[in-house]
């Protein structure tokens, strides 16, 4: 069986002005055996928590190929990789100048390293939602709400997730709340992703930019889009 492996992080990743965002389909076949033995103990407690196989797998998945991408980008095995979880929950790196990102939605997971600058990533399906309209007249920005009252009933949803996911990445990026988007916008640089229809995903970097953003796709079934795909991207599975 040929297991899904994610591209090695490149050398140039380590720019401070660059940061690597990877955007990975789940594949079941990420969980063996062997790759479950690279997580920390903690890792597999809360995955042995969550009664959903499908979800518990997916929850695997995405901390095996975390640690995948962390080992090659700082060279040390997957299982040395030094991932704490600070008091609120966040995931960091214990004595790393590097800085990520994590989340997972819908079957996919992103990823987004950074040298240095704070970085966060956030990845949703695009679909209809109860409250829209409440979310975003509470939580987004005036150029958000001019965006989505300008929208057709049918655009909404992707309106409304296009934003949703820059507020988040740059929220985490922040370290931030819900009860600061002004200044977590505003202290952010962002970037979204369009590739993959039906999926909003955006990064945004703490600091003035611009970043260079290079968007790394790990999905068997786009392999017909390389030629495709906007300069910046690069497919891989």
């Amino acid at each position: 069986m040929n297991r899904q492996k994610l591209p090695r992080p490149p050398a140039h990743s380590h720019s401070p002005t660059r940061v690597s965002v990877y955007l990975v389909k789940f594949a079941s076949d990420t969980v063996t055996a062997d790759r479950v033995a690279t997580l920390s103990d903690d890792e597999r407690k809360r995955a042995a928590r969550i009664r959903s196989l499908p979800h518990r797998n997916e929850f695997l998945a995405t901390r095996i190929q975390l640690r995948e991408l962390l080992s090659a980008a700082l060279g040390c095995p997957p299982a040395a990789v030094p991932i704490l979880r600070k008091p609120g929950g966040k995931l960091h790196l214990a004595g790393e100048e590097m800085e990520f990102s994590l989340s997972h939605s819908g079957g996919w997971f992103a990823v987004a390293l950074s040298a240095g600058q704070p970085v966060g990533v956030d990845v949703e399906p695009i679909r209809p939602l109860e409250g829209m309209a409440e979310i975003v007249s509470e939580f987004f920005p005036p150029a958000a709400r001019a965006d989505f009252t300008a929208a057709r009933l049918d655009e909404q949803s992707t309106v409304f997730f296009r934003w949703w996911t820059r507020i988040e990445a740059a929220v985490k990026a922040a370290d931030g709340g819900l009860d600061d988007v002004p200044g977590c916008l505003e202290g952010a640089w962002c970037e979204s992703c369009d590739v993959v229809r039906g999926l909003a995903v955006a990064v945004a970097v703490r600091g003035r930019g611009p970043f260079e953003v290079a968007w790394n796709i790990v999905d068997p079934a786009l392999s017909h889009r390389k030629d495709a795909l906007p300069v910046g991207y690069s497919l891989a599975g």
